[in-house]
């Protein structure tokens, strides 16, 4: 089952999406003149939003872009309490195991020195969350490690989520549908005193349906690396969503780029782009258009900030 805290695209997207919004973005389906598009195969798409590009302009609304980011966080809280409530139950040995509302999971695995995967299996098993209520769940999800190397300062393993989820919330009667797979390679290393890590998480496509919304993260990669000192982030993805009625692109041409001694990013491009583009530039990739953050829309600064706790990038990063 992927959680916020295994995704990281969580905190990741609404930050962006909401940041953009600042200056421009997404209306909510409106196409001033969709483009042909070769967006990514997915299995749930059914009124085709990954082949319809969004309008980006000064102009846009940000109503879309908000509700996109509250589709994402509610996809993820739903799986994130639900798993929550599965550790709740301290399953210790493989079996089959009564779900607190009804149905049965079972969970099975194997291991090795160096390996492990397992799978669990959901029979309409409902289990109590703290926002949602009861959520019945049916189907499964397979999660598979590997050590890839260890040594006394440093270790390096790949791991992965795949789920094929349904079920409902029961208190509302909404559906859901969770379904793909995250890849995660993580590298750790301490050297005289310093830590260093790498974490890069891919997904090709992971696919949610939240009632009657729709929401989908395809052709993604999540990169942090640093040191204690400093670290670097990156990201690409194609978003679709019902809340904007179509895709968006994100990407950082140049990376984010952190300092432990600097509340705000150093440097950094965030970039989202469809029927038009939006940047969030931050620091000295403003190129003097601001202190800390500027917006850009279609290549014109639309607003700047001085101090980025002004518009969340603390909170979120």
């Amino acid at each position: 089952m992927i959680q916020l805290s295994r995704i990281g695209w969580g905190p990741v997207l609404p930050m962006v999406l909401l940041l953009s919004a600042c200056g421009g973005g997404s209306g909510g389906g409106g196409n001033d003149s969709p483009e042909e598009q070769t967006g990514p195969q997915l299995s749930y798409d059914n009124k085709n939003f990954a082949q319809k590009s969004v309008s980006i302009t000064r102009d846009s609304g940000a109503e879309g872009l908000i509700r996109l980011r509250d589709d994402l966080a509610l996809g993820w809280s739903i799986i994130d309490e639900y798993t929550s409530a599965i550790q709740d139950m301290s399953v210790l040995e493989q079996g089959t195991y009564p779900c607190a509302g009804g149905g049965n999971l079972e969970i099975r695995w194997t291991e090795t020195e160096n390996s492990l995967e397992e799978t669990t299996r959901f029979y309409r098993c409902v289990l109590d969350t703290p926002t949602h209520g009861p959520v019945m769940i049916s189907g499964s999800t397979i999660y598979e490690s590997v050590l890839i190397a260890e040594s006394e300062t440093a270790a390096s393993w790949k791991s992965s989520y795949t789920d094929d989820l349904s079920g409902t919330i029961q208190r509302t009667g909404e559906s859901l549908r969770f379904s793909g797979a995250l890849r995660m390679s993580d590298y750790l290393n301490e050297n005289g005193g310093v830590t260093s890590w790498r974490y890069v998480r891919d997904i090709k496509r992971y696919e949610m349906m939240l009632g009657n919304r729709y929401v989908a993260i395809a052709d993604a990669q999540n990169r942090d690396s640093g040191t204690d000192a400093d670290s670097e982030y990156s990201v690409r993805a194609t978003i679709v969503g019902s809340a904007i009625g179509g895709y968006m692109k994100l990407e950082t041409p140049d990376p984010v780029e952190f300092s432990s001694n600097l509340e705000c990013p150093v440097s950094g491009i965030v970039k989202l782009s469809s029927n038009g583009e939006a940047e969030v530039r931050f620091g000295s990739s403003a190129g003097g258009t601001a202190k800390a953050v500027a917006v850009w829309v279609d290549g014109a600064v639309v607003e700047s900030y001085d101090d980025c706790s002004e518009i969340g990038v603390v909170l979120y990063f």
